[in-house]
């Protein structure tokens, strides 16, 4: 699977608010950083190992919903916005994919 199709599944796990389907996507031996909202005061989001991304998203999602569009998507990377917190947050993401097709690292900035 290209990991182009991995990101759209990502962003679908983002709007769905499901934690599982999100950390789905990840391998067991994975890293997670999320700076995407360091513009508006947010901490990054740190996470390594499929069960502490799974973590981080049901923290997340437990208390805010997200809504996620792809601006553009590239060959392993995307362009994408979040609304969040009554926030709109642009970002870019860029993965590393296993051959399995599961995410090794997705690190997330402001764009």
């Amino acid at each position: 699977m290209a990991v182009s199709e991995i990101l759209e599944k990502y962003v679908a796990g983002l709007n769905s608010g499901n934690a599982d389907q999100v950390a789905e996507l990840y391998a067991e031996e994975c890293d997670f950083v999320d700076g995407g909202a360091r513009p508006f005061g947010f901490p990054d989001v740190v996470a390594h190992g499929k069960e502490e991304v799974r973590a981080a998203f049901k923290g997340v999602f437990e208390t805010y919903k997200v809504e996620a569009k792809i601006v553009k998507l590239n060959p392993n990377s995307m362009e994408y916005d979040v609304e969040l917190a009554g926030l709109h947050i642009p970002c870019i993401g860029a993965a590393t994919c296993n051959e399995d097709g599961t995410i090794k690292e997705y690190i997330v900035r402001p764009r």
